[in-house]
């Protein structure tokens, strides 16, 4: 165990990517077990759908999962709000100033 381990909770210092439509409760699920952090990306889905992504996961696996959120969409509270309320211990993000200049917004 090293500190990367001890404080995620897995086996493993491997942190799953998060790809939009690929990292999926199964994916997450199947990395967890494996001993990493699976993480299931919630870039462009409801919150309806993240909740069965996270149902998902946990029916495949105790261990510990992350959520990942991408700042650019406009639902972004919403899911925050999800994630709270499902206890996800676990959140990383995404945000580039590439995605600012985009948008419009730099």
């Amino acid at each position: 165990m090293n500190r990367v381990t001890a404080i995620l909770g897995t086996k493993y210092p491997i942190i799953q990517g998060a790809m939009q439509y690929v990292a999926n409760g199964k994916l997450a699920a199947a990395v967890s077990e494996a001993g990493g952090l699976g993480v299931v990306a919630a870039g462009g889905i409801s919150s309806e759908q993240l909740i069965t992504e996270i149902n998902i996961v946990r029916k495949l696996t105790q261990k510990q999962f992350a959520i990942n959120l991408n700042l650019q969409y406009k639902n972004v509270p919403e899911l925050v709000k999800t994630v709270i309320e499902q206890g996800i211990k676990i959140i990383n993000h995404y945000w580039s100033r590439y995605t600012q200049i985009l948008h419009g917004r730099s």
